[in-house]
């Protein structure tokens, strides 16, 4: 009896000590920082671009068409010419003195053409008179003849010589600007020397390597956009036409369009094409709205300052956002900044600052 007594005050003062014990506080939990935005309608485009080359359609090596030393230079490299400008010239003495002595021949035949001319006069008053026989005509008429002919050729001598003479002066074929000068003062020029190298911007042509997988979507016509790091101002163009062959090397699709009337596009430089196959408008979110998850692509709407978990389908990517298919319609709040930390129905806090 004694025995029970004394373990019933032990339990009795166990059961009032642990009474006298503070109860445990609970931890409230963190809430994650979130920033949202909304879902909204967006076009979305199935585009591919690639970098490229403009090359000049009209840069013709301005050549020389007669041969002599050249004693001026009205240009250089660099300048810009408009068509009909002054280039060179080429010393004219030797064909000046052709001219000269064309148009002395023509001078000499003139007389004695005129001359024949009167005998002819004057012997045919004697053939009517019976005085000469008609054969002496037949003499005069033959001279006359031959002078009438080595006339002619004299002419066609003054006129080679006067365009000779022409030549000794080149003047530019097309406004543009002085590529290369080939040539200097003193230099002895033959037929078909180059004397200047010109490029003109009037037209120039793109050439855009794009990958083979493309082959099948790319035709000529499609609308392509052109940007490059010369022009502030991109350009709209069509595809003209496409290489028939693949490069070897690279294993791409040589698409070509033209630039017309765009003087600052220059030859030589970097060009980005951008070809648009086809455009539509879908729901969109930005990229950091899409986190993995187990199931799937997945966005955290957020409904009330909770985080609810949707898996959505996804389609392109474009300028920092993604084409949502399904799992999300336009006008939700979803989260952006943070969205990978989360979980389903977890409680945020949003911060949009």
């Amino acid at each position: 009896m004694k025995k029970l007594q004394v373990i019933c005050l032990i339990l009795i003062a166990f059961l009032v000590s642990c009474g006298d014990k503070d109860p445990v506080t609970e931890k409230p939990k963190r809430k994650i920082f979130v920033s949202t935005t909304e879902s909204k309608m967006m076009v979305f485009e199935d585009r591919e671009s690639a970098q490229g080359t403009i090359e000049g359609l009209i840069d013709p090596t301005v050549a020389a068409e007669i041969s002599g030393k050249v004693i001026k230079l009205h240009a250089r490299s660099g300048s810009s010419v408009s068509k009909g400008d002054l280039l060179a010239e080429i010393d004219n003495r030797d064909y000046l003195y052709q001219k000269n002595l064309a148009e002395a021949e023509i001078r000499k035949l003139n007389v004695r053409l005129k001359n024949q001319e009167k005998v002819y006069e004057r012997n045919k008053k004697l053939v009517d008179k019976n005085f000469i026989s008609p054969n002496a005509l037949d003499n005069i008429l033959t001279d006359k003849s031959e002078t009438e002919e080595e006339l002619e050729i004299a002419k066609s001598r003054l006129d080679i010589a006067n365009s000779n003479l022409s030549k000794t002066k080149i003047y530019s074929p097309i406004t543009g600007k002085v590529e290369k000068q080939i040539a200097s003062i003193g230099d002895y020029l033959k037929i078909g020397d180059g004397v200047f190298q010109i490029i003109s911007n009037k037209k120039v042509r793109v050439h855009i390597p794009f990958p083979e997988t493309l082959a099948q979507k790319i035709k000529p016509g499609l609308p392509i956009l052109l940007t490059s790091p010369v022009s502030n101002q991109p350009y709209e163009s069509v595809i003209s036409e496409l290489k028939p062959m693949l490069s070897e090397d690279s294993r791409t699709i040589d698409v070509i369009a033209d630039i017309a009337n765009s003087p600052i596009w220059q030859p030589g430089a970097t060009v980005k094409g951008t070809i648009v196959f086809t455009s539509k408008q879908n729901v969109a979110v930005p990229e950091q709205s899409i986190v993995q998850r187990p199931a799937g692509n997945t966005v955290y709407v957020i409904e009330n300052n909770i985080a609810k978990a949707r898996e959505v389908t996804t389609g392109i990517s474009q300028d920092g956002f993604v084409e949502i298919l399904a799992g999300v319609v336009t006008g939700e709040i979803v989260a952006v900044d943070g969205a990978s930390f989360l979980t389903n129905d977890i409680e945020i806090n949003i911060n949009n600052n």
